[in-house]
């Protein structure tokens, strides 16, 4: 995944966690898509000082997810469902509705996402 998702998703996660100031600039630098020149413009703060922002804002974030966890949870438990997905119209486009192996391993799938949450 390009680290500029990467960012924007931990900023999903964890912005709330950061001082308004953190979570504004890198609001508008990784959601917003804006140049630092024009947070910088916006927020009447150097260019340095918004670069000084988005890294350390940044840095921190990771530090949550290294810490918490949630974003690797998250992803772990969507690209499950995704398979899961998969498999049942792999089954529904077979027409196997007996086809037990698929079905057990879709049940079996569900129920280590649902533990898991």
């Amino acid at each position: 995944m390009e680290e500029h998702a990467k960012v924007a998703i931990l900023l999903d996660f964890y912005g709330q966690l950061l001082t308004p100031r953190q979570y504004q600039i890198l609001d508008l630098y990784y959601n917003s898509d804006y140049t630092l020149g024009e947070i910088a413009s916006q927020l009447n703060i150097s260019r340095q000082g918004v670069y000084d922002g988005v890294k350390k804002g940044k840095n921190t974030l990771k530090e949550f997810e290294d810490k918490l966890g949630h974003v690797k949870r998250f992803l772990k438990h969507e690209q499950a469902l995704k398979k899961i997905l998969s498999d049942l119209r792999r089954v529904k486009c077979a027409g196997k509705v007996r086809d037990g192996e698929i079905i057990d391993s879709c049940i079996e799938e569900l129920e280590k996402v649902i533990n898991d949450l």
